[in-house]
C-alpha cells in the first residue's frame, strides 16, 4: 500500500516532531537547570541569614570591648590591695623598706616559700531596720524589692566561691626602742599602705634588761596575685570591624 503524506501532513509532522524535541530538551536540560537556580536560591537566602546573625553580633563588639575595659578599671582597682606574685625575695624586700623607713635594720628574716591556698570569703546579712511586720504584710501587690522580703525572712546570703591566692608567711625581728615606738610605726607603716598584709604575732624578748637591746619578733602572712596587665586591655585599639559582604546571587 503506497501512502503519500500531503504538504499538511508534512507540516503537521515537521511541527510535532519539533515539540517533542523541545520538550526533550526542556525536560532533560532546562527543568534540571531551574531546580538548580531554586536550590542555590535557597542556599543564599540561608547564608545571608547566616551572614544578618553575624553582622549583628559583629555590631555588638565594640560594646563588649567597652564592658571588657571597665571591668578591668575594676579590677585593676581592687587588685592594688593585694601584692604581687612574685618571688619571696621580692617581697621580704617590701618589708625591708617598711623597716628602712624607721630607720631599723633587721637581725634576722625568715621568709616560707609562696604557696596557693584556698580563701574562704564571708558576707553579713544585716537586717534592714525598714523590714518590719507591719510594712511587710501591708505590702498587698509585692511592690517592695525582694531584698526586704530576704532579709525579713532571714534568707542566708548568696554562698560565693572560695578564691585560691598565693601566700607567704615571713618572720623578721628587729631592735626596738625602749617604749617600743618603732614596733607600733613599723606596723602602722604596714598598716597605711593597705596591703593584704595579716600581722599574726608580735612578741618582745622582756627578759632582756637593757630595753635598747631588746627584740621585738613580727609574724605576717603576706597575700599575692598574679597581677591583671591593665593598662595592655586599656591601649588595645577596638579597629573598625566591617560587615560581611554580600553574597552575590
Amino acid at each position: 500500500m503506497n501512502m503519500k503524506l500531503s504538504y499538511r501532513d508534512k507540516v503537521v509532522f515537521i511541527v510535532v516532531i519539533v515539540i517533542i524535541i523541545l520538550v526533550a530538551g526542556f525536560m532533560l536540560f532546562v527543568k534540571p537547570k531551574f531546580e538548580e537556580i531554586d536550590v542555590a536560591k535557597y542556599d543564599l537566602e540561608a547564608v545571608q541569614s547566616r551572614k544578618d546573625e553575624i553582622d549583628a553580633k559583629i555590631a555588638t563588639l565594640p560594646d563588649i570591648i567597652d564592658n571588657i575595659k571597665e571591668i578591668a578599671k575594676d579590677v585593676g582597682e581592687k587588685q592594688e590591695i593585694f601584692l604581687d606574685e612574685q618571688d619571696p625575695y621580692l617581697n621580704e624586700t617590701y618589708v625591708r623598706d617598711a623597716l628602712s623607713n624607721q630607720n631599723l635594720e633587721y637581725l634576722v628574716m625568715t621568709t616560707a616559700y609562696t604557696t596557693a591556698s584556698t580563701i574562704n570569703r564571708y558576707t553579713v546579712n544585716p537586717a534592714h531596720i525598714l523590714t518590719y511586720t507591719n510594712k511587710m504584710e501591708t505590702d498587698l501587690y509585692h511592690e517592695l524589692p525582694e531584698i526586704y522580703y530576704d532579709r525579713f525572712n532571714d534568707v542566708p546570703p548568696e554562698t560565693y566561691p572560695n578564691t585560691i591566692l598565693g601566700v607567704t608567711n615571713m618572720t623578721f625581728a628587729f631592735k626596738s626602742d625602749a617604749d617600743f615606738r618603732t614596733a607600733y610605726n613599723v606596723i602602722d607603716r604596714l598598716a597605711t599602705d593597705e596591703k593584704t598584709i595579716v600581722l599574726n604575732t608580735i612578741s618582745c624578748d622582756l627578759k632582756n634588761e637593757v630595753a635598747e637591746d631588746r627584740e621585738v619578733s613580727i609574724a605576717l602572712t603576706m597575700y599575692s596575685i598574679l597581677p591583671l596587665n591593665v593598662d595592655r586591655i586599656l591601649e588595645e585599639e577596638t579597629g573598625e570591624v566591617k560587615p560581611l559582604e554580600t553574597p552575590a546571587e
